[in-house]
């Protein structure tokens, strides 16, 4: 199911769009906020902080979801649009990598 992104939506993907979107600021600047914490954890301690970072995106007003680009569009346009609902949610598992991902960064 393709889904319009909101504000608090983080966004998979590389350029300008995922970049610039208000979610994926906040989402980055989250990360920020937990990196050190996240680096001096031992690894069982390490996993909880992944979820509970992917639990304050979603506890956001509106829920906050992961999104990536629906497969079914990909090469359609040259450029990803917010509005033609070309997005769909991702699951738990690949949320947390891309947490994890950049807490490592």
């Amino acid at each position: 199911m393709s889904v319009v992104p909101s504000n608090n939506d983080v966004l998979f993907g590389r350029g300008n769009i995922s970049a610039t979107h208000e979610g994926n600021i906040q989402f980055r600047s989250i990360v920020e906020s937990r990196k050190r914490e996240y680096h001096e954890a031992p690894w069982k301690e390490k996993k909880e902080i992944v979820i509970s970072i992917i639990r304050q995106i979603q506890s956001m007003d509106p829920p906050g979801r992961f999104l990536q680009r629906d497969p079914q569009f990909k090469g359609v346009e040259s450029k990803p649009c917010l509005g033609l609902g070309t997005w769909v949610p991702v699951d738990e598992k690949k949320a947390a990598s891309k947490v994890s991902h950049c807490l490592r960064e």
